[in-house]
């Protein structure tokens, strides 16, 4: 089994064949080193993210467990179609709801070749199951920021805004609150990239390149090219923002920090056989089909449940940071049994509220190495005190489950 740590990126680049997909992620977590501020943020929520991903391991809590789906605000750009007529720029609507769709099928399992998985390969893997996040990526239609120039009711597609500013910046303070996609011409035949364990409030984006876009034919400038044209690589770079690493862990025989997902000695291109083995210790058989690899759009159709544990994770650090309201129905925005923390920061005492009347069935907390510091069964209630005095000041990881069997995490400061 893998050992969970905290961990910060390798500097290293990967040079990849010919076959493969360019993914730029490892590059782009290279440049930080030179944008300081944007360093010491990633920094900090990496330690958010890995403290809330090793406190669910400790509560033993499975993504599976979650049966309430968590609504996300997309925000689209296409930064070089500034130019485009109406009808190119109705054709790209829908290339974005196509791409939004595949998300939506990728991350909860319910796209098509799951099958393959359910029905043939899954017997190769005894011990992997796959990841079902239970997510729904929403195109946003409301309440659309400042100067966007979009309307109330139109989709929060932009044509020819410069995402980033005359800095190209990654980051854009104008559409925080949004997962933003940006899609344009990547050089070097990079197909994408994203930082790892991004988070919404920074205004942090995926960046897909033109030509691997959505499925099908597309539009005019932005046509998906096979073997990558199946809407496969924004799956694969939302699995950064999500503080997923690739699957090899970006090293021979690395660590991608995930127990469930066997070791790769590295990187797969094209459709690798049922029977390709790791040069790993032990040669496991490798998880070619997972979205966390390198190979053909085709070849790949499923997350495992220890990655969606992992990405679930980091999810609930960053929940409250996206912006809601610019959602149709703010119902289905956030998960039924959300978790309300005051004060926070707070001295040691603090009240936990559980909303729309669901009732506790148990609470745990854990320090920032993974301990177990507070533990209550039986609650009975919607509202729990905490009085965490006598614990040292720090940063501490609320696991909250309800009576419905629906868990939520939380960060708390004290």
């Amino acid at each position: 089994m893998k050992k969970i740590t905290l961990f910060f990126i390798s500097m290293s680049i990967s040079f990849l064949s010919a076959q493969e997909r360019n993914c730029g992620q490892e590059h782009a977590m290279q440049q930080l080193q030179f944008n300081p501020l944007m360093l010491a943020k990633y920094q900090q929520q990496m330690q958010l993210s890995e403290q809330a991903y090793n406190s669910l391991l400790n509560s033993q809590t499975l993504v599976n467990n979650v049966n309430t789906t968590l609504t996300i605000p997309v925000a689209i750009h296409y930064p070089d179609a500034g130019s485009a007529n109406a009808t190119l720029r109705n054709c790209m609507r829908l290339l974005a709801q196509d791409q939004v769709d595949i998300l939506n099928e990728d991350y909860n399992a319910y796209n098509s070749d799951i099958s393959t998985w359910d029905n043939t390969t899954s017997s190769f893997f005894p011990g992997v199951n796959k990841g079902i996040m239970n997510v729904e990526f929403e195109i946003a239609t409301l309440n659309h920021p400042a100067g966007s120039g979009l309307v109330n009711g139109e989709p929060a597609i932009t044509f020819g805004y410069d995402f980033g500013g005359p800095g190209n910046s990654d980051w854009d303070s104008n559409w925080a609150g949004y997962l933003n996609i940006v899609v344009k011409n990547l050089s070097g035949g990079t197909l994408g990239y994203a930082y790892l364990a991004s988070n919404p409030q920074d205004g942090a984006a995926v960046f897909i390149d033109n030509g691997a876009f959505g499925s099908g034919s597309g539009c005019t400038g932005y046509v998906p090219g096979a073997p990558y044209n199946l809407g496969r690589t924004l799956t694969h770079e939302l699995g950064h923002y999500m503080n997923l690493n690739h699957i090899w862990g970006n090293g021979t025989c690395g660590n991608d920090f995930v127990a469930d997902t066997p070791q790769h000695n590295t990187s797969n291109g094209g459709c690798p056989p049922i029977t390709h083995l790791s040069t790993c210790t032990g040669t496991p058989r490798e998880l070619t089909m997972n979205y966390m690899d390198y190979t053909n759009d085709a070849c790949m159709y499923m997350f495992t449940a220890g990655q969606a544990t992992r990405m679930l994770a980091h999810i609930s650090t960053i929940e409250s940071n996206f912006n809601y309201n610019t959602l149709v129905n703010e119902s289905f925005d956030l998960r039924a049994d959300r978790i309300v923390l005051y004060p926070n920061p707070n001295n040691g005492i603090f009240e936990i509220t559980l909303s729309n009347n669901n009732i506790f069935e148990s609470v745990s907390i854990f320090d920032i190495t993974g301990r177990l510091v507070f533990k209550q069964n039986n609650i009975n209630n919607d509202s729990l005190t905490v009085n965490l005095t006598s614990s040292n000041s720090g940063i501490y990881t609320v696991v909250v489950k309800s009576e419905i069997g629906n868990f939520n995490t939380k960060i708390v400061i004290k």
